[in-house]
């Protein structure tokens, strides 16, 4: 992790600017319901190579912040840039074919398949034309040398031709990000990773995250701090729709409307008794 931070101040300073290495950006981002800001004017800057949290408590706008990014749904106002090309308007499959891969809270694996089959289909995919999705056995082939090579980096090797379905839930989290990294993403978002995972599969799949984020950019939605510390170099929190504080863990946990976003009135309470 020290290493990591290091080499991101290595890069700010080339040049007098960092400007070069985002790789997403968001000016002004704004999502309404019916009137009502779930997002109002978010400010994001994720630099390439980085793993940068997104946290807030209950109801922040986390997850529509993610929503917009992915263009699960269109922002009311604001603009999204990747790579410095313009993305507001775009579907979420040009961004898949850009390299942006999401995961999601809830898994998203295909349970009667085996765990060999779901690596081979999120492969198949990301094939330049669609017709190799129906192409038979032989004709992907190629695609064995890489599904093995995930399967070993996961630890998924022995389960290869287990269905899906019937793997323990924090084996099911696994396979989804393993999933999610076969493919080669520039930039992953991972929308709660360790969500109902018990503490041996949170410390495993931490691991996990700090493994393969070497040389991609991650952005996560996270409510672990302790893994959050853990991994992320940047930390960009909300409240209500709109963003309070960004910086290093060290930073944001020290920041007082972070503790009073986290605590509220129950400090508040603790203080009086």
């Amino acid at each position: 992790m020290l290493d990591r931070r290091a080499n991101l101040s290595e890069l700010d300073g080339i040049g007098g600017s960092n400007t070069a290495e985002i790789i997403l950006e968001a000016h002004g981002l704004r999502k309404e319901f019916s009137g009502f800001a779930a997002v109002a004017g978010v400010d994001l800057a994720v630099r390439h190579g980085s793993i940068h949290a997104l946290i807030g408590p209950n109801g922040a706008g986390k997850t529509t912040v993610f929503n917009l990014l992915t263009k699960f749904i269109a922002p009311t106002a604001g603009r999204i840039s990747f790579e410095g090309e313009d993305i507001t308007s775009e579907p979420p499959a040009a961004l898949a074919r850009r390299g942006i891969v999401r995961s999601f809270q809830i898994s998203a694996i295909f349970p009667h398949l085996s765990v060999h089959e779901n690596l081979r289909i999120a492969l198949q995919q990301r094939m330049v034309s669609p017709l190799w999705f129906w192409t038979g056995g032989q004709a992907v082939a190629g695609l064995q040398p890489r599904i093995a090579e995930v399967l070993e980096q996961f630890d998924l090797a022995d389960l290869a031709d287990h269905r899906a379905g019937e793997l323990a839930y924090g084996q099911k989290r696994i396979l989804e990000l393993a999933t999610t990294v076969a493919t080669a993403p520039k930039l992953m978002l991972l929308d709660e990773p360790t969500q109902g995972l018990g503490h041996e599969d949170v410390d495993r799949v931490t691991a996990l995250i700090k493994r393969v984020a070497v040389g991609r950019t991650v952005l996560m939605v996270e409510h672990n701090m302790r893994m959050v510390a853990n991994v992320a170099d940047r930390i960009s929190v909300l409240r209500r729709g709109e963003k309070i504080a960004e910086g290093t863990y060290d930073e944001v946990s020290r920041d007082p409307q972070v503790i009073e976003a986290y605590l509220g009135s129950r400090a508040r309470r603790r203080s009086k008794a």
